[in-house]
């Protein structure tokens, strides 16, 4: 993906980018428009575009900027409001997102125990079938 494409998917602006880069607010424009040919570029302004993004020079140049994977555990796909479930489960949501921010495999033991309690609270009526579900697909157990 070329930067373009990548800033706009991930709703990052040109602005923001000559911000938090340094490199010159109409450089990144002609940069993202294909105006300017990046095998042409500096390699500081490369290094400058590459360290704001949080992405290695190559993936600029070779275009195979992908986009960040916000959660290594967690199915991002599946939405789910957390804020009318019960506060044990919420709690534990809670520690779960803190498992996957740390890529900590006890992720997976964390989401078992969450996964139990949503069983218990399914039994007594507390969430539906339907939380229980979207619960178990974003909270993967393995």
């Amino acid at each position: 993906m070329d930067l373009g494409n990548y800033l706009e998917k991930t709703d990052y602006s040109v602005y923001r980018l000559a911000k938090e880069s340094g490199v010159p607010y109409t450089t990144l424009s002609s940069i993202c428009r294909g105006k300017v040919d990046l095998e042409e570029c500096r390699i500081g302004t490369l290094k400058k575009i590459a360290s704001a993004l949080k992405v290695s020079p190559l993936s600029i140049i070779d275009g195979t900027l992908s986009l960040p994977i916000r959660h290594r555990f967690i199915n991002d796909a599946v939405e789910l409001d957390v804020s009318s479930l019960p506060v044990m489960l919420r709690n534990s949501i809670k520690e779960l997102e803190g498992y996957d921010e740390a890529n900590d495999p006890l992720f997976f033991d964390a989401a078992d125990t969450m996964l139990l309690m949503a069983d218990r609270f399914l039994a007594e009526g507390v969430i539906d079938q339907k939380t229980y579900d979207l619960l178990a697909r974003k909270y993967p157990i393995a």
